[in-house]
């Protein structure tokens, strides 16, 4: 299986150097797009190997993906891709769950991190939250909806193809999926936290939940 990793970044100088040192070693098939940076993230993101695509302007998570997928479906010819956050916050370990996961039949595959003590109160509830009320509307519980590392083939993307622009592009990405009914599967992901925030909190739940009727309907 052709699988190429894609990579949104945004002002992400100060960590995509440490993080592609340690992926490219294991693959050479990188993309990273460079979602519109102010700093030298492309600069950075050559010199280490990866094929860089460049936004000029910021235009959100959701496109950068979108971009990136896009491309490594339709001009590299991938059967699979996997997303990973150029924050060096995923362990590139963890990729050969994914890939297993594929080669086993897998349409998509999500990466679970430890709701642990480690993750701020507010942010669990919003990630519990959010995994309860798509478990209410679908009768699918995604442990995990916010989590940036996930893998899909070429079919489950064409499945679940999204229009979010903004972060709110991985529930939507999870609200398409458990419409969809593909099969998936889940794998426990480690994960390095910085000084970064990550998950989102109840508030960030709640803007997204009025935009859960467009894409269900969609």
């Amino acid at each position: 299986m052709k699988t190429f990793i894609v990579v949104p970044a945004y002002n992400e100088a100060r960590y995509i150097g440490r993080f592609l040192d340690k992926l490219i070693p294991l693959t050479k098939q990188v993309i990273v797009v460079d979602d519109g940076s102010r700093d030298n993230t492309s600069a950075i993101a050559k010199a280490c190997g990866a094929t860089v695509l460049t936004h000029m302007t910021n235009l959100g998570k959701g496109a950068a993906l979108k971009t990136g997928c896009e491309y490594a479906y339709k001009k590299m010819g991938a059967d699979a891709v996997i997303i990973m956050d150029g924050d060096d916050q995923h362990e590139v370990e963890d990729i050969s769950k994914f890939k297993n996961a594929l080669k086993n039949g897998a349409e998509i595959v999500l990466g679970v991190r430890a709701m642990d003590s480690r993750m701020p109160l507010a942010r669990l509830l919003g990630n519990r939250g959010m995994s309860v009320l798509i478990n209410f509307l679908f009768g699918r519980y995604i442990a995990d909806i916010p989590s940036g590392f996930k893998a899909m083939t070429k079919r489950a993307y064409n499945k679940v193809n999204w229009y979010s622009s903004g972060y709110e592009v991985e529930t939507e990405i999870a609200v398409r999926l458990a419409k969809s009914k593909l099969p998936y599967v889940e794998v426990p992901i480690n994960t390095v936290y910085h000084d970064k925030e990550y998950g989102f909190n109840l508030l960030d739940a709640f803007a997204i939940l009025i935009k859960i009727p467009f894409w269900i309907w969609s």
